[in-house]
C-alpha cells in the first residue's frame, strides 16, 4: 500500500496543483501554487471542508467527481474558492488507498503552460502527463505484478507520439511480457538497487523517430515502476515474516505448554512410583482368582498362581497343552480389540475367565490379562436343579409320549402326501364322471360341496400333523440337558436386528416394529442362538397379540442399566393380559393360545436361557393398552 506522502510528491513532480481530501470532504494537503494561484498565500487550505472554501456550484462539480472516480470512472471538477470566486481551474478527479487510508487527489496544469508554446508541444505534455498518470493509477489497480506487465504496453502507448505504432517489452525476474522493438529505448528496473529487469519500447517500423521527450517519459516511468515493485517486495516480506513469526510463536507456546503438562504429569509419577508398586505386588498376590498376565507369544509375564515360571507358555502352564487352546482368547482379543468373558470346561472343572486386552504405546493390543475362577460347584448344582425341576415338572412323560406321538404322526404325515397325490390324480377322472352324472354324491356329499372343501380338509390334516410335530419338538428341547456354556460375545443390537429381520414377513402383517437401540452397549457372554430364539419368541408373541380391528405398533428398546447390565424391552399396543394370565405365562404348558397352535412351553423356554445368562425377565401388562417384556442381563464390564 503506497504511503500518502510518496504519492503526493509523485503528483507533485509531475503537476502543477494538488489538493488531496478524504472521504469526509476535508481537504489533507494543499500545495502552495494551488493557494497562491486561487486565494491567497495567507490562506490555510488543510484541515478545512471543502464546503467552507469552494463556491456552492464548485463544490457541486467536486461532488460528481468524487463520485465518478468511486464508480470506476474519470472525473473532471472545478475548483472556485469564495475568496476569488471569478476564478475558476479545472482539475483531475482521481482515487487512491494510502497508509492513511482512502483519499481523493484532484490535480492539473496551470493554464498558462498550456496555452503557451504551439500547438505541438501542447499535445505532447497532455500525452505524457496522460500516460504518467496511466502507469500510476495502474500500478495502484492491479492486483498482480503480471496483471501490471500485461497491462503495460496500453499505458505506455498512450503517451508516444505514435500509439498505433507503438512496441513495448519488458523482462521482470526473468518473465518476459510483450514483444521486443528493433529500434528502440530502454530503462532498467530496480529493487534495492539491484538490477531486477527492463522496460524496452520503440516503434514498428524505423520510420518513426523516437523523440527525446519520450526517453524522458519513459525514464520516469521506470522510475516510478522500481519503486511500486520495492515497495512490493519488501510488503510481501513483512507479510511472509509475520506469518512465520506467528506460526512459530503458536509452537513454542504450544511445545511450552506441553512440556509443562509432561514436567508435572512426571513428578506426580516419580513420587508415586514405589509405592505403587508395592502395593500393585501386594495386591496382585492377594486376589483370590488366579491372575495371569501374558504377551502376544503366549508367555506368562505375571502370574500369582504359585509354582509357574514366568516365561512359561499359558497353554502349557494352565491346560497341560503343547499347542493353543482352539478357543484362545488372546487370539481373539487381538483380533477384535474388546475384553471377553466365557465358561470353559477343563478336566472336570469349570473356569469362568475374564480376558482383557494390554495395550502398547502404539494402541496395539501387546498381550492380555486374564482371571479364572473355579465355577464348578456353581455350574454342577445348577445342572443338578435345573435337571431336578425338570423333571418333576414332566417326569418320564416327554420321551414316552414324545415316542407314542411321533410314530403314528409319521404314519400320518406320509399317507396324507400319498392321499393328496392320489386325490390329484382321481379328481380329474371324477370331473369327467361328474358332467354325464351331475346327480353324483361323494362321503353322501354333492360334488360340487365335496370338490370345495375336500383338498381344504387335507391341508387342514397336513397343518395339524405338522402342529404335533412342533409339539413334541418343543418338549424335548425343554427337557434337554444343557451344559450351560457362554462362549459367544454378544452384541444385543445385531442379534435384535437379525431376529426381526426373520419375523418381519410374519409380525408385518399385523404390526409394524419401531426399534430404539442404544448406542455403545457393552457386550456379555453367552450363547448367541438362544438368544435370538427368546427375542423370536417375544416379538412373535407381540405380533400376535394385536386385535383384528386395527395395526398394532411394536417398540424394541436398549439401554444401560447401572454400571453392569443391559436392557432390553419389547413393548406392544395390543390386547394386554390380566393379572392373573401374567402370574402365570412362564409356567410350563399355560397358554392362552392353543386354538391357534400355541404348547405354552415358549415363554418357560425364554425363562430359562435368560437364567443361563444369569439375567431376569419380568412382564407388566393391562387389559386393552398393551404388554412390556423386560430382559436384564449383566454385561461384560460388569462381569
Amino acid at each position: 500500500m503506497m504511503k500518502l506522502e510518496d504519492l503526493c510528491t509523485f503528483v507533485e513532480s509531475n503537476f502543477d496543483f494538488l489538493l488531496v481530501v478524504d472521504p469526509d470532504e476535508k481537504i489533507v494537503r494543499a500545495n502552495r501554487p494551488l493557494a497562491r494561484e486561487c486565494a491567497s498565500n495567507k490562506t490555510q487550505l488543510e484541515g478545512r471542508l471543502l464546503k467552507d472554501v469552494l463556491t456552492e456550484p464548485s463544490l457541486n462539480t467536486f461532488a460528481f467527481a468524487m463520485g465518478d472516480v468511486r464508480e470506476g470512472r474519470r472525473g473532471i471538477a472545478v475548483y472556485s474558492p469564495k475568496a476569488k470566486a471569478s476564478y475558476s481551474l479545472p482539475l483531475r478527479a482521481a482515487y487512491s488507498d494510502t497508509d492513511s487510508g482512502g483519499v481523493y487527489l484532484f490535480f492539473g496544469f496551470r493554464r498558462d503552460d498550456l496555452s503557451n508554446g504551439s500547438d505541438w508541444d501542447k499535445k505532447q505534455r497532455i500525452r505524457e502527463l496522460t500516460c504518467l498518470y496511466s502507469v500510476a493509477e495502474g500500478i495502484e489497480l492491479t492486483g498482480t505484478v503480471q496483471e501490471f506487465f500485461d497491462l503495460l504496453p496500453e499505458y505506455i502507448s498512450s503517451g508516444m507520439c505514435y500509439p498505433d505504432a507503438t512496441v513495448c517489452y519488458a523482462v521482470y525476474q526473468g518473465m518476459e511480457y510483450g514483444r521486443k522493438p528493433a529500434n528502440c529505448l530502454r530503462v532498467e528496473l530496480t529493487v534495492n538497487r539491484q538490477a531486477c529487469g527492463e522496460i524496452l519500447v520503440g516503434y514498428m517500423s524505423d520510420e518513426y523517430e523516437l523523440l527525446p521527450e519520450e526517453q524522458k517519459m519513459l525514464n520516469e516511468i521506470g522510475r516510478m515502476v522500481s519503486l511500486a515493485l520495492e515497495r512490493k517486495t519488501l510488503s510481501e516480506r513483512l507479510t511472509d515474516l509475520e506469518k512465520e513469526i506467528e506460526v512459530r510463536t503458536k509452537d513454542l507456546e504450544e511445545q511450552n505448554r506441553k512440556l509443562s503438562i509432561v514436567d508435572s504429569n512426571l513428578d506426580m509419577v516419580n513420587k508415586g512410583w514405589e509405592e505403587s508398586k508395592t502395593h500393585l505386588e501386594a495386591m496382585f498376590q492377594a486376589i483370590p482368582d488366579a491372575v495371569a498376565i501374558i504377551d502376544r507369544n503366549h508367555r506368562l509375564v505375571m502370574t500369582n498362581r504359585q509354582g509357574v515360571e514366568p516365561g512359561t507358555k499359558c497353554h502349557q502352564a494352565f491346560f497341560d497343552r503343547d499347542i493353543p487352546c482352539e478357543n484362545c482368547r488372546l487370539k481373539r482379543i487381538i483380533a477384535d480389540k474388546s475384553p471377553l468373558t466365557l465358561t470353559i470346561k477343563h478336566n472336570d472343572k469349570y473356569l469362568q475367565v475374564y480376558a482383557m486386552p494390554i495395550y502398547n504405546q502404539n494402541q496395539e493390543v501387546d498381550g492380555i490379562i486374564e482371571f479364572f475362577r473355579d465355577v464348578t460347584l456353581e455350574m454342577t448344582y445348577e445342572q443338578q436343579i435345573q435337571q431336578a425341576d425338570k423333571m418333576a415338572s414332566l417326569g418320564q412323560l416327554v420321551s414316552g409320549v414324545g415316542h407314542e406321538i411321533n410314530n403314528p404322526n409319521q404314519f400320518i404325515q406320509g399317507n396324507i402326501k400319498i392321499l393328496k397325490q392320489a386325490l390329484d390324480d382321481m379328481l380329474p377322472i371324477v370331473e369327467e364322471y361328474h358332467k354325464d352324472h351331475p346327480d353324483l354324491k361323494i362321503a353322501r356329499l354333492k360334488y360340487d360341496f365335496f370338490r370345495e372343501h375336500i383338498m381344504t380338509l387335507v391341508d387342514d390334516m397336513a397343518r395339524g400333523s405338522e402342529r404335533i410335530k412342533g409339539i413334541v419338538k418343543a418338549l424335548r428341547s425343554f427337557a434337554q440337558r444343557n451344559e450351560g456354556l457362554l462362549t459367544d460375545t454378544i452384541e444385543v443390537n445385531t442379534i435384535i436386528e437379525d431376529s426381526v429381520r426373520l419375523v418381519h414377513d410374519e409380525v408385518h402383517k399385523r404390526a409394524d416394529i419401531d426399534l430404539k437401540l442404544a448406542e455403545d452397549l457393552h457386550t456379555f457372554a453367552g450363547n448367541s442362538q438362544k438368544i435370538e430364539q427368546v427375542l423370536i419368541n417375544l416379538i412373535l408373541n407381540a405380533g400376535q397379540a394385536m386385535p383384528n380391528d386395527r395395526r398394532g405398533r411394536i417398540t424394541i428398546r436398549t439401554s444401560t442399566v447401572g454400571p453392569d447390565a443391559i436392557l432390553i424391552e419389547i413393548q406392544d399396543n395390543g390386547r394386554g393380559m390380566s393379572e392373573q394370565t401374567a402370574k402365570q405365562i412362564f409356567d410350563p404348558f399355560f397358554t392362552t393360545k392353543r386354538n391357534i397352535g400355541g404348547t405354552g412351553l415358549g415363554l418357560p423356554i425364554a425363562y430359562r436361557i435368560i437364567e443361563e445368562h444369569h439375567g431376569s425377565i419380568s412382564v407388566e401388562s393391562k387389559l386393552g393398552e398393551g404388554t412390556t417384556f423386560s430382559i436384564r442381563i449383566p454385561s461384560t464390564s460388569g462381569s
